[in-house]
């Protein structure tokens, strides 16, 4: 590949340096706009407030891999931070690492014969849409730190000469980090490392390719596979990793099975129903390939296809771990698709960011080919545009549940009991959210039936987001409320009071 024109960050130090500096600094346009914590955020908030109350077992009660709650947990002991903030500070360590590994894999899958940019990386990385929601308390984050990290070790276990027992170490603390933060990492611990017994070497290579990167992963395994075996460690919630199947093709079958002939009864004659098991298979592969794409934005893809049109396809050899690594977290993500049947961008992320490094090729080639020069000054002013637009934050335009939080904490009687669909009202409102409850609220088609139990809490507090559901929810209350906010016509709060404020009267 030609050298390219674009000295600046000059080389992998500079580069390194650039990514760093400048996603701290969106971090910190972030963190000054302020953002409406997301609904998941409150579920790990609470964990980590058990677990500072109460344990370890508190913890699990509210959610039950709580790792990445107990790091936040510890980030706001070790700096007497609210929750809130140390989880941010958690995840603004991790967009760092992010950037960094991002980076050092850019150079680390080119051999002597290329001269890679360092721009290319850190514009990508700044680009990718799919960390745009950087205040988004989640443990994705975490996992694509720690998943990229443990990679780029097993890359320079692969491909240097010296520090191979480190890096393999190294490679496997790293997905033992990201096993902590999300279980299915325990798929690419042991998956991953196949590649080496296909690549075209000696088979004594081979084995010892495959076997260092997993040296000391396996007796842990076998340590812990003891323990439940005795019942002496409680499985949690590593019940999924059987429970999607991951071991047994025969019960992925038996849950996709079971989805579609819930498809089949839904479809409107028997025609349709013979082919729903076609018409669901399609539609799974169709969902994964349109969460991966979805995070990597048209834009990206869009130029990432004309360099493949234009200047060919082919990746350097190295890539080849990348791509599959790529399609084991992909096959890892399609098996939990059929299971659990719950599509999520942020599930696609690892998949996501590893296309995202092979593009890192692609742009290079667009600026240092012979094209168009319309079409290569097109293609970096995008890509220079989804840098800045990643760095501009507008205040969320859910900030009123704020406001509704902090009204309801202000003004309730301190041990009135308080109902929600939405677990912000709870969070702001200085209340543990209730999980049960908030789900059988989230149906505003089913609060009629709800209001009719026996026994209801003092107040209700209600997110409607459509007008429709507004007209349903009056209906059903069929009373005024104690306070409203209504920012918009299609966003509204409504607080009530269930008659004395105890048990419903019937």
């Amino acid at each position: 590949m030609p050298t390219l024109l674009h000295p600046f960050p000059p080389g992998e130090a500079g580069a390194r340096l650039a990514a760093a500096a400048l996603m701290a600094g969106f971090f910190v346009i972030s963190m000054t706009v302020g953002d409406v914590i997301n609904k998941d955020g409150v579920l790990y908030l609470d964990a980590a407030a058990a677990f500072l109350d109460q344990g370890l077992k508190a913890a699990v009660t509210i959610y039950g891999w709580p790792g990445y709650s107990i790091m936040i947990a510890a980030a706001s002991r070790l700096t007497g931070w609210p929750l809130e903030t140390s989880a941010h500070l958690l995840d603004a360590f991790c967009f760092l690492v992010i950037a960094d590994c991002f980076v050092r894999l850019h150079f680390a899958l080119r051999d002597g014969s290329e001269t890679p940019s360092g721009w290319a990386p850190v514009a990508l990385i700044l680009a990718f849409p799919a960390l745009g929601d950087r205040l988004n308390i989640v443990r994705d984050w975490g996992f694509l730190a720690a998943s990229l990290w443990g990679l780029l070790h097993l890359v320079k276990f692969r491909f240097e000469a010296r520090g191979l027992w480190a890096h393999a170490v190294l490679w496997q603390a790293g997905v033992a980090v990201a096993f902590v933060f999300r279980i299915e990492a325990l798929v690419l611990i042991l998956t991953v490392p196949l590649y080496f017994l296909v690549e075209p070497l000696p088979w004594p290579t081979r084995a010892r390719n495959f076997f260092l990167p997993i040296s000391g992963i396996i007796p842990m395994l076998a340590f812990g596979g003891v323990l439940l075996a005795t019942g002496r460690l409680a499985p949690g919630k590593l019940w999924e990793i059987t429970a999607y199947g991951y071991h047994d093709p025969t019960l992925i079958w038996k849950f996709f099975s079971l989805h579609a002939d819930r498809l089949a009864a839904a479809l409107p004659n028997d025609y349709g129903a013979e082919y729903a098991k076609l018409i669901l298979g399609t539609g799974l592969v169709a969902t994964l390939v349109w969460l991966i794409g979805a995070n990597l934005g048209p834009v990206l893809l869009g130029i990432f296809g004309y360099a493949g049109y234009r200047f060919g396809g082919r990746l350097p050899p190295r890539f080849g771990l990348i791509l599959w690594t790529a399609a084991m977290a992909s096959g890892t993500l399609l098996i939990f698709l059929a299971v659990q049947f719950v599509p999520d961008q942020r599930y696609a992320l690892l998949p996501s960011a590893l296309l995202l490094l092979a593009g890192g090729v692609y742009l290079e080639r667009i600026a240092a080919g012979t094209g168009s020069p319309r079409a290569k000054r097109l293609a970096l002013g995008l890509v220079a545009a989804l840098c800045i637009k990643s760095a501009i934050v507008t205040p969320d335009y859910r900030l009123y549940l704020r406001d509704a939080g902090r009204w309801v904490r202000e003004n309730l009687p301190a041990g009135a009991s308080l109902a929600t669909n939405d677990p912000r009202l709870d969070y702001y409102a200085g209340r543990r959210m209730n999980q049960e409850q908030t789900r059988q609220l989230m149906a505003v088609d089913r609060l009629a039936d709800w209001l009719n139990r026996p026994s209801l809490p003092g107040y209700l507090a209600l997110r409607l987001t459509s007008p429709r559901d507004l007209k349903k929810a009056e209906k059903a209350l069929n009373r005024e409320p104690l306070k409203t906010f209504s920012p918009s016509p299609r966003e509204h709060v409504l607080i009530y009071r269930l008659n004395d404020g105890g048990s419903r009267s019937r």
